[in-house]
């Protein structure tokens, strides 16, 4: 008997991953490669659009190969693209690249985004008011001011996709724009969700530079491509969106004033809110630390804040030596014992880079006790940031985490003293979940998210 399975692509900055999925839920098949850039002699980092093509063709072929190796022959219904956002892909008029996929974390655009501001002080206010992001070199605007002053061209036929949408497109599905992955270019009016004009005028770009805007969970074609085997054949592909909602999906994170936590390098804070924000309170968003765009659930918004959590406390794990996981485990398990931390010893600083946490400590304290603390400080800094958004747009609502650091029972326990009734995800592997979830809603517009929705939340 032939399965028939839906798949979730995660195109990633460091490894792209994908998952096949049965109806109920089940997991057959997985399967990952690195993602590769290149770091330019300036110090840049890029990489060829086209090479992500031969990378999801790569991971589509292997993850079926694995399903098929566990359970028989499959079918794939649909595929679901999630992954990174800001980065994307210029396209010319006959649909080519003509420039390097710039990494979101480049600081390509950051000359030309500050002379801007030294010219005209009054637009980064104007610029965070209609788009809900900062007015600096992470938003995918910044990227095609760098490539204007490199002499790329931006012509009346020129196209901006994002990476998955550039995917899809290149897979056989139409040219797409995926509301959460463009509410992250800077180049969306969240008034009016299509291009805001003052930006449009500063960049040059034509009026047609992004494509018709489809919705995750709404197909974009079928997929069609040699490189691709004939489990493939009439599947469905859809654009599931910016990775971070995706896995607030995943993980279950989708009522009301939610909160999803992905608790990594990054400590990421999700907040959805119900319907749109004005321009005003957007304003204050921005220039309270959080950027606001579009959900991929229908009728939200999504704040998107948080620090390096992540980083701090692997900066503790290489001073405490506990870098191997034996010693990680021991550690963690001594840390779920230490009750108050000991006199003098002292974590303080916000730490939204990981840079500004200073240490006080005794000869008594433990390494037990100095990670006990380390994991208190970060849980509360989570809890701090969500609490500031109450006065702009009122209390959150239920709390789901999910990311490798959740993996210690130590860092739970610092989170649920910080945030009690937080719950986590088993599923270390949300974002793969969301997208493939995605992909059964775009095969089967009438099947709910509760039907696969993962059923292994629970509280410790």
């Amino acid at each position: 008997m032939t399965l028939t399975v839906t798949i979730g692509l995660d195109l990633g900055t460091t490894v792209s991953k994908a998952i096949a999925r049965l109806a109920d839920g089940e997991t057959i098949g997985t399967a990952n490669r690195s993602s590769t850039w290149l770091t330019t002699s300036d110090g840049h980092t890029e990489t060829d659009a086209n090479g992500y093509i031969e990378l999801a063709i790569g991971l589509l072929n292997d993850v079926v190969a694995e399903a098929e190796a566990l359970r028989g022959p499959v079918s794939v219904s649909a595929v679901g693209i999630t992954g990174l956002a800001e980065s994307g892909v210029l396209l010319n008029s006959s649909g080519q690249p003509i420039a390097p996929v710039v990494a979101w974390f480049d600081r390509r655009g950051e000359t030309e985004t500050a002379l801007i501001s030294k010219h005209a002080p009054a637009f980064a206010s104007a610029f965070a008011a209609a788009t809900g992001l900062p007015w600096d070199c992470q938003p995918s605007v910044a990227k095609l001011l760098s490539f204007r002053a490199a002499g790329i061209p931006i012509t009346q036929g020129s196209r901006w996709l994002s990476v998955q949408e550039w995917v899809a497109f290149a897979l056989g599905a139409d040219q797409v724009r995926e509301p959460s992955l463009a509410s992250r270019t800077g180049l969306i009016d969240q008034d009016t969700g299509e291009l805001w004009e003052p930006i449009r005028e500063l960049a040059g770009l034509p009026a047609r530079f992004l494509p018709p805007a489809v919705t995750a969970g709404v197909s974009a074609g079928i997929l069609k491509h040699a490189g691709l085997p004939a489990q493939y054949a009439d599947a469905i592909v859809t654009v599931a969106g910016h990775d971070h909602p995706v896995a607030a999906v995943g993980a279950g994170a989708v009522g009301p004033d939610a909160v999803f936590n992905s608790s990594g390098t990054a400590d990421v804070v999700l907040r959805s809110i119900s319907g749109e924000v004005d321009a005003a309170t957007r304003l204050s968003l921005v220039r309270a630390g959080w950027s606001l765009g579009a959900h991929v659930l229908p009728q939200t918004s999504l704040l998107i804040g948080g620090a390096r959590g992540g980083l701090f406390l692997r900066r503790i794990l290489n001073l405490l030596g506990a870098q191997d996981q034996p010693e990680r485990d021991a550690l963690d398990l001594a840390a779920t014992s230490v009750g108050d931390l000991p006199e003098g010893l002292l974590l303080s600083g916000t730490g939204p880079t990981g840079d500004d946490v200073q240490i006080a400590l005794r000869d008594d304290a433990s390494p037990a006790a100095l990670w006990a603390a380390a994991t208190r400080l970060t849980a509360g800094n989570l809890h701090d940031l969500l609490e500031s958004l109450g006065p702009i747009v009122g209390r959150s609502g239920e709390i789901v985490a999910a990311g490798g650091w959740t993996r210690m029972m130590s860092v739970r326990l610092a989170k649920r003293a910080a945030m009690p009734g937080i719950r986590f995800a088993k599923d270390d592997q949300p974002g793969l979940v969301g997208a493939a979830m995605f992909a059964r809603q775009a095969a089967e517009p009438l099947a709910s998210f509760a039907a696969s929705a993962p059923t292994n939340q629970h509280h410790i």
